[in-house]
């Protein structure tokens, strides 16, 4: 059976999702990890700015743990719009981000990975 490569518009877009599933990996481990995140949209409730990022995380946040966890790993357009538009709160140390390099790149060379918008 032949595996699809995962589709991401850049190398960024990639990047992201690699971090987003530590960061649920942590939330899987610990759920009060969610903490942090609402702190931060309390904190920005003020801002018309940062109005589609709280109601697009007071939706997630809402649903759970399970459903955060679901939602910022899904390859799709919703999982992007949460990777995109999530509060800090989850902070990956030194480590963590050069494994996601070394990933990034194992997965560009074994041909896992395909960039751009065409099919």
């Amino acid at each position: 059976m032949t595996q699809m490569p995962l589709r991401f518009w850049d190398r960024n877009k990639h990047m992201s999702w690699l971090k987003a599933n530590l960061a649920a990996r942590r939330i899987q481990n610990n759920p009060s990890t969610l903490l942090h995140l609402r702190r931060h949209l309390d904190a920005w409730r003020d801002d018309p700015g940062d109005a589609l990022t709280i109601r697009v995380w007071d939706d997630i946040l809402a649903q759970g743990a399970d459903a955060v966890v679901q939602r910022i790993t899904a390859l799709d357009e919703d999982g992007e719009l949460a990777r995109d538009t999530m509060p800090p709160g989850i902070v990956l140390d030194e480590a963590e981000i050069v494994a996601c390099i070394a990933e990034r790149r194992r997965q560009e060379v074994l041909g896992l990975v395909v960039y751009g918008s065409d099919s």
